[in-house]
């Protein structure tokens, strides 16, 4: 007999259930005619653009009312619903009720669909001509996305996970459990909670402004497959601009903002550790850098669209690779990051393929029709450019096949380690690249577009060459450069970086692009800042405590500390005052001092924290006071139970601000080459 369960409420989950099918059933009718609206020329066909735009709308609208219902089960801990059970509680503060919305993979991917179907609203106006083609290509990606959030099931086969299910709908067998009574909701209890580790503020803007970033990246994609549908090979380049220009922007802005939350969250002292799922963040960014340039290149000089194709094209594509790799579960063993596999793996390997397999095909079909041979000239930006961006994918392609390793070992049985010192392991690979694109944007700073001439060349850029030397040399007699590979990397940098400020004051190349000038300078300020930092971060809590910690390595990276002690670490005298239960969280309060006339005065003060969390254990949260020449970075690496002891760890991390400095620029930099893109469109098309 059905047991008639008691409080539960049904209709949002009903009602959200309806509007998924309502969305899925929308982008695909909008797909079919918006395709069909295109070939009506040739065919004859009636209009069908308004029935299209209509049942894009329709779309759109639906998934903002899957999104109210599942904020409102949310906000309301309706823990009835499995989704709400497992990423809130009833304790949670409302900024971080608001990161339950996206902390699963369901409701991660219905942010990442309204972002595109919000973009497709905004092409519904501005794309004019190209409206057609691009709003299917939208569409038809709007229909996978979404059918991932259906949940229904073909015997074996599973399409997509639901954000309504019911908690006892997830139990196979509801013998034994609290379900086979009829008021369980009175036994259940609080839900299962947040990850701690996302109870932050960088958490609430980090997800959202990467999924902005990945929804952007479809745009320049949907153009490229348009213009090849229509044989239209250059006039997608202009209005694309615009659109890749901005997806850069908000793909580089999540990623940062990413570090951004590393660096406060985890304990691993920095803002990157070469994370499987950070990386598969980084590659379609960087894809989209070097498309960005062979497109500039394609419209000034028509030469070299193909890479621009294949690049424009890839960018989306190794976003969806990433989503793979994310979602599959095939990273659960190799990444902090990733979700468990939910059954999703083949419907996300059908959406990579289909949209990967599209792009090659087109390509293929039109590759000889747009290729034109040119003489290549050597000494001339086109050239500098040309070789930049190709450097740039080689690096990402690097990061590509390594990130892959556990997808290999998976698909082909094999046993393949990826590297023990991941870290190590990237910056040996990727320093050359690095250098060679440094060396790029240096030498493009004094040059034109075609021919340029080689004496007047080596005459300008001699200046910028003796100035990187000079500044390279208190870098080597301090010591804060010491391997050889690291001083040629920063002379590089360096020179980029006084080369692109030379061009800025005196005009080295025609026509000088101030956006791209600033970009520049930050994204070569963010790589000294990296070097730097990283190479002279210093572990300073080395044990000067009476205590033994057990092993070499504990004493020299840890500092045991009785309440009330002062001890000695890094050039400062350190003391553990007091410590403050917040709920779950305990602030542990550390006192830095320097002792000036026999006294000791307090410098600043660092809370690290622990989360106790009743269901996932322990966090280590740790905190940093920030200077302008460095950070002070520490957290706990044990805590006595019961007792008036901790044991922490700092490290010191000179000039991070020079990093920060530097992606604060690229942010800016591309968001007023944006900013350009759209004025100037809008001025030519009045």
């Amino acid at each position: 007999m059905d047991i008639q369960y008691l409080g539960e409420h049904l209709l949002p989950g009903i009602l959200g259930k309806i509007f998924i099918w309502l969305s899925v059933s929308a982008a695909f009718f909008s797909t079919v005619l918006f395709y069909l609206n295109s070939r009506k020329k040739q065919e004859g066909l009636r209009s069908f653009r308004p029935f299209a735009r209509g049942f894009f709308i329709l779309h759109t609208m639906s998934l903002l009312v899957v999104a109210f219902i599942l904020y409102y089960l949310i906000f309301f801990h309706y823990f009835e619903y499995a989704y709400v059970w497992q990423y809130s509680s009833s304790d949670l503060p409302i900024k971080y009720i608001i990161s339950c919305f996206w902390a699963g993979q369901e409701g991660s991917l219905l942010v990442w669909a309204i972002f595109q179907a919000l973009i497709g609203i905004v092409l519904l106006f501005i794309a004019r001509k190209w409206e057609n083609l691009v709003l299917s290509v939208v569409s038809l990606s709007q229909v996978f996305i979404t059918s991932m959030m259906l949940g229904i099931h073909f015997g074996a086969i599973k399409i997509g996970g639901s954000p309504f299910e019911l908690l006892r709908e997830t139990v196979s067998n509801l013998n034994g459990t609290i379900f086979q009574q009829p008021d369980y909701l009175k036994l259940l209890g609080d839900g299962n909670g947040l990850n701690p580790l996302l109870e932050n503020i960088w958490m609430t803007i980090h997800p959202p402004i990467l999924f902005l970033g990945y929804a952007l990246a479809l745009v320049p994609f949907s153009y490229a497959i348009a213009s090849l549908i229509k044989k239209d090979f250059f006039s997608w380049i202009k209005p694309v601009l615009p659109w890749t220009l901005l997806s850069l922007t908000f793909l580089g802005a999540g990623i940062l903002l990413g570090g951004a939350w590393a660096y406060v969250s985890l304990t691993f002292g920095g803002f990157w550790s070469w994370d499987p799922v950070e990386n598969s963040s980084l590659i379609p960014w960087l894809t989209l850098v070097a498309g960005l340039h062979f497109l500039l290149i394609a419209r000034k000089q028509h030469h070299g669209l193909l890479v621009g194709y294949i690049f424009i094209g890839l960018s989306y594509v190794l976003v969806l690779y990433a989503s793979f790799l994310t979602r599959s579960g095939v990273l659960a063993n190799s990444s902090a990051h990733s979700f468990g596999d939910n059954g999703m793996t083949a419907q996300l390997l059908v959406f990579l393929l289909v949209f990967l397999i599209l792009m090659i095909v087109l390509i293929v079909i039109n590759v000889r029709k747009f290729y034109e041979k040119k003489e290549e000239l050597l000494l001339s930006r086109e050239f500098f450019m040309f070789v930049g961006a190709i450097v740039i994918v080689l690096a990402a392609f690097q990061i590509l096949f390594t990130t892959s390793i556990p997808v290999f070992n998976s698909l082909f049985g094999t046993n393949i380690a990826p590297p023990a010192d991941r870290v190590g392991f990237y910056n040996k690979w990727q320093l050359p690249y690095v250098l060679l694109v440094s060396g790029f944007i240096a030498f493009s700073q004094f040059l034109h577009f075609n021919v340029n001439s080689t004496r007047k060349f080596l005459r300008k850029i001699s200046i910028p060459v003796i100035l990187s030397i000079l500044f390279v040399i208190p870098f080597v007699f301090t010591g804060i450069i010491k391997q050889v590979n690291y001083i040629v990397m920063v002379f590089f940098v360096l020179f980029a970086i006084i080369s692109s400020l030379y061009n800025l004051i005196f005009i080295t190349s025609k026509p000088r692009n101030f956006a791209a000038i600033l970009t520049h300078i930050g994204f070569t300020l963010f790589l000294l800042g990296a070097v730097i930092t990283f190479s002279n971060s210093k572990t300073i809590s080395t044990n000067t405590s009476p205590f033994d910690l057990g092993d070499a390595k504990s004493n020299n990276e840890n500092l045991m500390m009785v309440k009330g002690d002062t001890l000695y670490m890094g050039g400062f005298f350190v003391v553990y005052t007091n410590k403050v239960k917040k709920g779950n969280l305990t602030e542990y309060q550390v006192d830095f001092l320097k002792r000036k006339n026999g006294k000791y005065i307090k410098e600043f003060t660092l809370f690290p924290s622990v989360n106790r969390h009743p269901r996932m254990g322990n966090v280590y949260n740790p905190d940093t006071k920030h200077f302008l020449s460095a950070d002070f970075y520490t957290y706990i690496s044990f805590v006595g139970v019961d007792t008036d002891y901790i044991v922490i760890k700092a490290i010191m991390n000179p000039w991070i601000n020079v990093l920060w400095i530097g992606a604060v620029l690229i942010i800016t930099g591309s968001s007023f080459a944006f900013y350009r893109r759209v004025r100037k469109r809008k001025i030519n098309n009045t």
